[in-house]
């Protein structure tokens, strides 16, 4: 269960962290605040000095709007877990956590995150970083001592099982695909799964969904009013474009800001399933933005970034408790524990990257970063076809491909 959630502000330019009270944690939206204004963060070092003396201070570090969002979603993560601690601990709350003794931190990266979660390196990592940030900060401003937050020795082996265990397919078939937007709890967090599945979309990317039409320098684009429209006056339409403005998908790394624009191709039966939302569920807002939040703290807010990685993890544990239970067919690919959101945008683009394949003719292995395939899906993924990644996505599309063909295999078997 989710206690703790976070709100981007625009406004105060940071995250703003909430209790399922409805109020305001200051001190992780202070850190926010500070490290989302100034880019920073601080690193403790310890060094000896010529008499063996060890001395402490905080160097400053720069961090990318990436590494902010890693370090705010496992912030809040440990935050949840203070919540659930507290419930059988008279000695540690929400109230107290700035103090929390570093045992139990330590406690919380090594007996929960690595032995009890099997988190695997890349996890701990950006855990290690969010927490040593965090109260790094706390430190410098007086509110805490200095906290020795680290792994285990004895534990590292235990990274490692856990990381190479960490071996989902990722490729979800249409039809398991369809079972997780069947097992979502509303029509939002179906669409929030779709849009990645069928449209390729990052979770962040859902915030670029608009009402209103739009331009982009002199060109006007339509917004899902006006698309709503079209569906109606054009029933033989099976098709509908929307323009998904650069500055809602991913920055080229080192280029800053927003990333590059791209089209969004809707069939029909989703668009449909959009005016649905639009009808029966989207709460009163005065936000453009078509998906918006129902819960309480922020109803009618944009959906936050991470909205659609948590509709995914809710219908991840229906799906992965039919399975176990034997409720679902029997025949077919099976969801992993380990399978995220990003495997739906995945899917998509692996979907894509296959039929045009076939379309052109081309043997999957021969597909090149240069070839008209390649440059086909990384129009409609957002990738840079010329970024020095294009080789090694490449490589993983053709691997995707490959489980896909796979799996049609085995159907007609």
């Amino acid at each position: 269960m989710q206690f703790v959630t976070t709100r981007k502000s625009d406004f105060h330019k940071c995250h703003i962290f909430v209790a399922q009270d409805l109020s305001v944690l200051l001190l992780p939206t202070f850190f926010s605040m500070s490290v989302n204004r100034t880019g920073v963060v601080w690193k403790r070092v310890k060094v000896d000095d010529e008499q063996g003396f060890s001395q402490t201070f905080y160097k400053k570090e720069e961090v990318t709007d990436t590494t902010i969002d890693n370090i705010t979603n496992k912030l809040e993560r440990f935050l949840d877990w203070v919540i659930e601690y507290s419930q059988s601990s008279e000695y540690v709350s929400l109230d107290n956590h700035h103090n929390l003794p570093e045992d139990l931190l330590n406690h919380y990266i090594n007996d929960v995150l690595i032995e009890e979660r099997k988190s695997g390196q890349h996890s701990i990592d950006h855990h290690l970083m969010a927490l040593r940030d965090y109260y790094n900060y706390l430190s410098m401003t007086g509110f805490t001592d200095a906290k020795d937050i680290r792994v285990k020795p004895r534990l590292k082996a235990t990274i490692k099982r856990n990381t190479n265990q960490r071996t989902a397919v990722k490729y979800l078939t249409p039809e398991l695909r369809s079972i997780l937007y069947q097992n979502t709890n509303s029509i939002k967090d179906e669409l929030l799964l779709r849009t990645g599945g069928e449209l390729g979309l990052r979770s962040k990317e859902n915030a670029g969904l608009f009402l209103s039409d739009f331009y982009v320098g002199a060109t006007k684009y339509n917004g899902f009013l006006s698309l709503f429209s079209e569906l109606e006056l054009k029933p033989e339409k099976t098709e509908f474009k929307y323009y998904l403005r650069g500055q809602f998908t991913k920055a080229v790394r080192g280029g800053g800001g927003g990333g590059k624009g791209r089209m969004l191709y809707i069939h029909r039966t989703l668009l449909e399933r959009f005016k649905e939302y639009y009808g029966r569920e989207r709460p009163e807002s005065a936000s453009d933005t078509l998906l918006v939040s129902n819960a309480p703290v922020n109803k009618g807010a944009p959906v936050a970034e991470n909205a659609a990685s948590r509709a995914f993890t809710e219908a991840k544990k229906q799906v992965l408790e039919k399975q176990i239970n034997n409720e679902l067919p029997p025949l077919g690919q099976a969801l992993e524990e380990d399978h995220t959101h990003h495997v739906l945008r995945h899917s998509f683009g692996t979907d894509k990257f296959y039929d045009a394949c076939k379309e052109h003719r081309v043997q999957i292995d021969d597909v090149t970063t240069t070839s008209a395939v390649y440059l086909l899906v990384a129009a409609l993924m957002g990738h840079n076809a010329a970024g020095d990644k294009a080789p090694q996505t490449t490589k993983t599309y053709i691997r995707s491909a490959h489980i896909k063909e796979a799996f049609m295999q085995e159907v007609t078997e």
